[in-house]
């Protein structure tokens, strides 16, 4: 009887023995295949990260360029209004060169409406330089509130198309609903 309970107790911790192994090499299999898939999750996460923080710099590239040609237009708009002698195509030579290089970089890089928008935006900027060169008073008149429009426009496709809230534009009243600038309320 004795050699009955030693056989229980052998066969008990041995196959406790077995059990514990199988159980550790299933949680070993398991944890590996989870620390895969999180592995995995965050190369995917990290790679959309650096596609929306290069989308975001071209952007970003894209407004400075445009800015620096919009001033660069308007001095030549004052210049030509004085009547100063200055040679023209010199004068617009880097503005004109940034503007077309990152519009470039902006047409493979953002989606249909961005694209759409700074195309517009391109063509409002081409046609202050025609009124700018010429110094027509009149037409300048009517395209800088245009293309200031179309930039505020663009601006705001180029924010949704990122993701980016213009936090500035959101505020609470006293109930604790948020609101958009132009009074609409959550």
């Amino acid at each position: 009887m004795a050699d009955t309970g030693a056989w229980f107790a052998l066969a008990g911790a041995l196959g406790g023995v077995a059990l514990t192994g199988v159980l550790g090499l299933v949680t070993a299999g398991l944890n590996h295949k989870w620390r895969e898939q999180t592995r995995i999750e965050t190369y995917r996460e990290q790679q959309l990260q650096a596609i929306k923080d290069q989308r975001r710099e071209v952007c970003h590239n894209y407004l400075i360029a445009t800015n620096t040609y919009w001033l660069t237009v308007e001095q030549l708009y004052f210049k030509a209004r004085h009547g100063e002698e200055f040679d023209r195509i010199e004068h617009m030579k880097a503005a004109i060169t940034a503007l077309q290089d990152t519009y470039a970089y902006l047409t493979i890089s953002c989606g249909a409406e961005v694209r759409n928008l700074a195309h517009s935006y391109n063509q409002d900027l081409y046609a202050a330089h025609d009124a700018a060169e010429e110094a027509d008073e009149e037409k300048w008149a009517e395209l800088y509130p245009k293309t200031l429009h179309t930039r505020k426009v663009l601006r705001q496709a180029i924010r949704t198309e990122l993701g980016i809230k213009d936090l500035y534009a959101f505020g609470r009243d006293p109930g604790g609903r948020t609101w958009d600038l132009d009074g609409t309320a959550d």
